[in-house]
């Protein structure tokens, strides 16, 4: 991935609305998904978090949140949104065998986003 991109994700993603930005990964990824990354119990925050004048996520769960933003995004330009939700549903050989999303959830950011970047460029060193 070039660098511009890379930089234009990351720009966006941190200038994004919280809640434009939860609603955009509801609608592609799904709440339960969105749930997971999150590391929240209530099913109803996803939902809650996308609403124009709902509450904002905690600091450390909107870290979360624009950490799999910008997966998502690396994985969605390159490959199409149902690859980039396999990806970060499924076993990751480049983070032993661990969910992409579980990566997301612990704030593990070099690791997920080299492997979503490795993934999309074909490469395999991160």
């Amino acid at each position: 991935m070039e660098a511009t991109t890379r930089h234009d994700i990351h720009l966006g993603t941190t200038r994004m609305n919280i809640h434009d930005l939860v609603r955009e990964l509801n609608e592609n990824l799904g709440t339960t998904v969105v749930q997971t990354m999150a590391g929240v119990k209530d099913r109803t925050s996803p939902f809650r978090w996308a609403k124009p004048d709902g509450p904002e996520p905690r600091p450390e769960i909107e870290s979360r949140l624009r950490l799999g933003h910008r997966v998502w995004k690396t994985l969605e330009l390159a490959e199409g949104k149902h690859v980039a939700l396999a990806w970060l549903m499924g076993a990751n050989p480049r983070l032993d065998e661990e969910l992409p999303v579980l990566y997301i959830q612990q704030l593990r950011s070099r690791e997920v986003l080299g492997a979503a970047e490795a993934f999309v460029n074909d490469t395999y060193a991160a």
